[in-house]
């Protein structure tokens, strides 16, 4: 069975997180799942963290910003836990409906910078932190092979201690609704898009800012609810093969199921719709996809 991976999905909103997350693991499926404020990335990372088939990302959610219910206290700890991984969503902006008010812009704004600026604080040493938290077991192979050398061939004495941010950028899942424009000057402000990788989740700028943000070298996750629409499904079409990725955004709400068979299908149908936009065999474009998202979860 191929693996297909959902980059951008909620396993927190689940039910049952763990259970998700070995239920997706028996159909072939690899998760980036995005957390909504830091208190529920704590709260997840102990046990999501011998899933073999899940990167858990920090996030401060710009509806949850927007509202209060990520304030000062969750920034601030937001920016101490950005020192310990390298997996970072769902962050960004959203101008659409209540949250289009010159309060909201200038609160998820500040926000939104405050959050890029943690994603270059210096790391904490890998040496005093959890391979789990630090990379996931997406990499702990990796991880393992780098404490090992470390250990064998240790620094001389005035060499400064690798970290976690200088070894390897961050994967950065960005939400930007009626803001595209904005979050990209933003990113390209802060050095970000530079320093890490960046994926536009459901992107749904103009045609302008799609082609601006193709050439920076953004990624984009794109699934059903985005084919959708006319103009999802024709960005779909236009975003270069080896900046695509697959994500389901699921489950939509708190409490809701996510069964390993219907999650699945959601991908399944994101993978066809593509592969016939774009004039492409189906399995050609699911190992080009599967490809670019190990490739990503792993550097």
């Amino acid at each position: 069975m191929e693996t297909l991976y959902d980059m951008h999905c909620h396993l927190g909103f689940a039910p049952s997180p763990v259970a998700a997350a070995k239920d997706g693991a028996t159909v072939g499926i690899g998760a980036f799942s995005c957390t909504v404020e830091p208190a529920e990335y704590e709260r997840l990372l102990p046990i999501l963290s011998a899933a073999p088939n899940v990167a858990l990302g920090l996030g401060a959610h710009p509806w949850w910003v927007a509202d209060g219910r990520v304030g000062e206290t969750e920034l601030a700890q937001f920016c101490e836990l950005a020192r310990t991984t390298r997996f970072i969503g769902e962050i960004g902006l959203d101008f659409a409906g209540p949250r289009d008010t010159e309060e909201s812009r200038a609160r998820q704004t500040a926000a939104f910078f405050r959050l890029l600026a943690a994603c270059d604080e210096p790391a904490t040493p890998l040496a005093s932190i959890s391979l789990a938290s630090a990379t996931t077991t997406f990499a702990q192979g990796r991880a393992r092979t780098t404490t090992a050398s470390a250990e064998a061939n240790p620094p001389s004495e005035g060499t400064p201690t690798p970290s976690i941010a200088e070894a390897v950028p961050k994967l950065i899942s960005v939400h930007a609704v009626n803001a595209a424009a904005t979050a990209l000057d933003m990113l390209e402000r802060a050095g970000a898009l530079a320093r890490h990788h960046v994926i536009f989740h459901w992107f749904s700028g103009t045609s302008d800012d799609l082609h601006r943000a193709v050439e920076l070298g953004c990624f984009f996750s794109v699934g059903p609810r985005m084919l959708a629409s006319r103009r999802g499904r024709e960005y779909a079409r236009q975003i270069p093969l080896e900046q695509l990725l697959l994500e389901t955004d699921m489950p939509a709400h708190e409490g809701d199921n996510l069964p390993a068979e219907v999650w699945r299908a959601e991908l399944n149908n994101a993978l066809s719709g593509i592969a016939q936009l774009k004039g492409i065999d189906r399995k050609a474009l699911a190992n080009q996809l599967s490809s670019t998202s190990r490739e990503l979860l792993m550097r």
